[in-house]
């Protein structure tokens, strides 16, 4: 999709998404305004929102045993910004545990932008990705 941008090559059979699912998709976060303050971790709505999405995320891996992430491997769909890979990383994941996969080519760049190279992530369709 854009230069430089490792991108999922479009495959045959079940699991792959039609185009109005995609353009749907893009079509909602092209009606958000970048940069909304609402969304901002200075505001505090989003900050709440985002402290309890990581004290649940937590508490999940806490229950589940999964308190040292060092060897955990983890791949998130729709990884946006990289804001939740980065949550990972604080947490103690390495970086060449960690994968994302992101469909908008404006969130791809900014997550490849704030996370290491070590850090696996590929621009493109998930629904895409078919079992191996």
């Amino acid at each position: 999709m854009g230069e430089g941008v490792p991108e999922l090559l479009p495959r045959s059979g079940a699991g792959q998404s039609t185009p109005s699912e995609t353009d749907a998709l893009q079509t909602r976060y092209a009606r958000r305004v970048p940069n909304d303050p609402r969304y901002s971790v200075f505001h505090p709505t989003a900050l709440w929102a985002w402290q309890e999405r990581q004290r649940a995320t937590l508490a999940l891996l806490a229950r589940h045993g999964w308190r040292d992430l060092a060897e955990c491997r983890m791949l998130e769909v729709g990884c946006g910004t990289g804001d939740n890979l980065l949550d990972w990383l604080r947490w103690g994941a390495q970086p060449e545990h960690l994968a994302g996969i992101e469909l908008l080519p404006e969130r791809y760049h900014q997550a490849r932008e704030r996370l290491p190279s070590s850090v696996s992530l590929v621009h493109g369709d998930a629904c895409e990705v078919l079992e191996a």
